[in-house]
């Protein structure tokens, strides 16, 4: 097989080519969802991903309030969208695992106070997908309730708007945490 030279012009092409999609792909994957800095992306992280703040809530609430104009409108969008899909696949995963852990868990060996035999029984009969999928929905509506938190401690009048149509729609499961994001002292 013979190699032919390629000329100066199409090889500074090829090398431009592909340094151009090193850099778009460098580029992508330091971008962070909803174009948050990454101190920003770290904060809102840490509390839509957060199951309980406790004695950090006062701590934590001030890193909200210090990237106060980039996380209204990154709460606004997670309310609307939710979870990321990586996100989603990632609790999918964990809940799989978890259900793979039950099915090994011998109930019988237990004596178990408070618990009758039908809640056992209704344990067990729990499918796999159902778990899964109920897994995946609490994850998300946590997710966006925790989103409407923050918007609740971070949110302008216009942010509070939006938290009202929530709070009063009584079929949106997220009515309660709006209602309670509310409450929230107003920062203007």
């Amino acid at each position: 097989m013979k190699l032919l030279p390629l000329s100066i012009g199409r090889l500074a092409a090829r090398v431009g080519v592909a340094a151009a999609l090193l850099f778009l792909g460098a580029l992508a994957q330091a971008q962070t969802r909803f174009g948050l800095s990454p101190d920003a992306y770290a904060v809102y992280n840490r509390w839509v991903l957060g199951t309980c703040i406790s004695g950090e809530e006062r701590a934590l609430a001030a890193q909200l309030r210090r990237y106060r104009p980039e996380l209204t409108v990154a709460f606004q969008q997670a309310i609307i969208e939710g979870p990321s899909l990586d996100e989603l696949s990632a609790t999918r995963a964990a809940a799989e695992a978890r259900y793979e852990s039950r099915g090994k868990l011998p109930l019988e060996e237990f004596r178990m106070v408070g618990v009758s035999r039908q809640a056992r029984a209704g344990f067990r009969r729990v499918s796999r997908q159902d778990y899964i999928e109920d897994q995946v929905r609490r994850f998300a509506t946590g997710y966006r309730s925790n989103a409407i938190a923050g918007l609740g401690i971070v949110g302008d009048t216009e942010a509070r708007a939006l938290l009202g149509r929530v709070a009063r729609n009584g079929a949106d499961p997220l009515a309660p945490a709006a209602r309670e994001a509310l409450r929230q002292p107003r920062i203007e």
